[in-house]
């Protein structure tokens, strides 16, 4: 496990492991990209932030560099998602914990009332979700959007996802897969990550409730 997926694994963005060792992003991102390594006084406070010894941050940092290859800490992240599909089901696999996605039926009902003109039917997404070769329209695009309740950045582009799209990516990982302890330093971040205005609800409630749950997190705010 390298840096980067040690972090995610924490539940952590770049900006709040940034905090915790009272830096800016840059440190933090020269060491998860194999360019410069963390100064030792950030190797503490940041092994803390991410709930793991010294020694297995430094592991981490070393493959990120590629010097050495370890076992997993703990089980593997999926990478981010790409294409139209893998969107699709990514959001449905972490976006509705507690509550019961939508069917293929109901996404393909609402892209149809958000567009007023698609005609998509619920084997249409199913072959999109299916990784099968085909392509999307901006108004399937948009559609998909709505339906899923983020924003249209996030289906815009199949090749390469902006880094608030990455972050907000891991925050419905997060929050699909919380577990008590795991929510020490998240934080909604305002609307800079392309969540709609439920969406942004959504996850100030749960992290109000967890908060508010978890044992000493009030003692160390």
């Amino acid at each position: 496990m390298d840096l980067q997926l040690l972090r995610c694994d924490a539940g952590l963005s770049v900006a709040q492991a940034s905090e915790a060792i009272n830096a800016s992003r840059v440190p933090l991102s020269n060491a998860e990209s194999g360019r410069r390594r963390l100064q030792d006084a950030y190797v503490g406070p940041l092994s803390h932030a991410y709930g793991v010894t010294t020694e297995e941050l430094l592991a981490a940092q070393d493959v990120s560099f590629g010097l050495r290859r370890v076992r997993p800490l703990r089980e593997a992240r999926p990478s981010a998602p790409r294409t139209v599909g893998e969107k699709i089901n990514y959001l449905l696999e972490h976006g509705y914990a507690g509550q019961t996605p939508p069917s293929n039926e109901q996404i393909a009902q609402a892209v149809n009332e958000h567009s007023g003109t698609t005609h998509m039917t619920a084997d249409d997404i199913a072959t999109l979700r299916s990784g099968a070769p085909t392509t999307a329209s901006d108004a399937v695009r948009a559609g998909l959007a709505h339906a899923l309740q983020v924003d249209i950045a996030l289906f815009q582009d199949d090749a390469e996802l902006s880094p608030a799209a990455g972050e907000f990516l891991e925050a419905i990982r997060f929050l699909g897969s919380i577990h008590q302890g795991q929510i020490l330093g998240l934080a909604a971040r305002g609307n800079q990550a392309g969540l709609s205005a439920g969406m942004m609800a959504k996850i100030n409630e749960v992290v109000g409730e967890l908060k508010n749950k978890l044992p000493g997190e009030q003692s160390e705010q």
